[in-house]
């Protein structure tokens, strides 16, 4: 009698331990939280939301070739048509910034400083061209050590110049939802095999990663992968890319070699399915709905935006 009530104790205990357990995943887990309460109710809702987009040329929609606007018009109208709101506009985007001249530019202009305060939506674009005159400046160094000093170096200036936009932009306005974008590796698919540019790719991405969880209300869209691989997307499909890269280009990156697999290529052939053949790097209407569609995915599962 006395080991079964101790069994029925022991049983007991390890219910309370599965109650508590599954209690904690349903209402504590952050995931389920996250849905839990950014769920805005539909009398909740704003009728019309200000969205200001600032950053680079990814944000000015170069490489679109519906000319369309890239992502921000399509963002407007998925918004308008799915969430049943008006979505006010504002593009600041501008080709070739950093990280520092965006920045600058809202510092410099009142206008752009009230658009930002009454917005409820903020992106951003921004980093790409910090690590393109790293990499524009370094590419002919051949000795791997040195290379890696350099890019440590470039990326804690970047760290420091991206906290420097994030805090301004939270001074004109602190409680906006803010998205912002991964940045991805443009020629992948030419140079599957220079692992320099895809390890940079990714280090300048966790700068950005890390700074999410810094700042409130500030949000992470990934990009990287879907457009830096494009439609080859499975490890044989890779596997090969690397194969015939390793065959052009021996493993390195040169102004030679860049010039020859890409710049070289014609007007209207591009390897990658998502990226523009004007240019090799921008992304062309079909990497702009990508774009827009993991930007709606993470604005639905972070809703404060859509709050009256």
């Amino acid at each position: 009698m006395k080991k079964m009530k101790n069994l029925s104790k022991v049983l007991g205990i390890a219910l309370l331990i599965v109650v508590v357990a599954l209690a904690f995943l349903t209402y504590w887990h952050p995931g389920a939280r996250t849905l839990k309460t950014d769920k805005v109710p539909q009398n909740d809702r704003r009728q019309t939301v200000r969205l200001v987009a600032l950053g680079d040329s990814l944000t000015q929609g170069v490489g679109d070739q519906t000319k369309t606007g890239g992502y921000t018009s399509r963002i407007q109208k998925m918004v308008h048509q799915k969430d049943k709101v008006k979505v006010i506009m504002h593009n600041y985007g501008r080709a070739g910034d950093r990280s520092d001249q965006i920045e600058k530019r809202l510092v410099d202009s009142p206008k752009m400083q009230q658009q930002v305060k009454q917005a409820q939506v903020i992106t951003l674009t921004v980093g790409g061209n910090d690590l393109l005159q790293t990499l524009t400046k370094n590419v002919m160094i051949n000795q791997q050590s040195k290379l890696d000093r350099q890019l440590d170096q470039a990326e804690d200036t970047y760290r420091g110049k991206l906290e420097s936009l994030l805090n301004t932009v939270r001074k004109y306005n602190g409680h906006a939802s803010i998205f912002i974008y991964s940045i991805y590796n443009p020629i992948y698919v030419y140079f599957a095999n220079v692992t320099q540019i895809t390890n940079a790719v990714t280090d300048w991405n966790k700068v950005t990663t890390k700074a999410t969880r810094r700042y409130q209300n500030l949000y992470y869209v990934d990009i990287d992968r879907p457009l830096s691989v494009g439609q080859y997307r499975s490890i044989s499909q890779q596997a090969k890319l690397k194969r015939a890269a390793q065959e052009s280009n021996s493993g390195e990156l040169s102004v030679e070699t860049f010039q020859k697999q890409i710049l070289a290529s014609d007007v209207n052939d591009e390897l990658n399915d998502y990226l523009s053949p004007a240019d090799h790097f921008h992304p062309n209407a079909k990497g702009y709905r990508l774009m827009t569609q993991k930007l709606y995915t993470q604005m639905q599962a972070h809703q404060q935006w859509l709050k009256k």
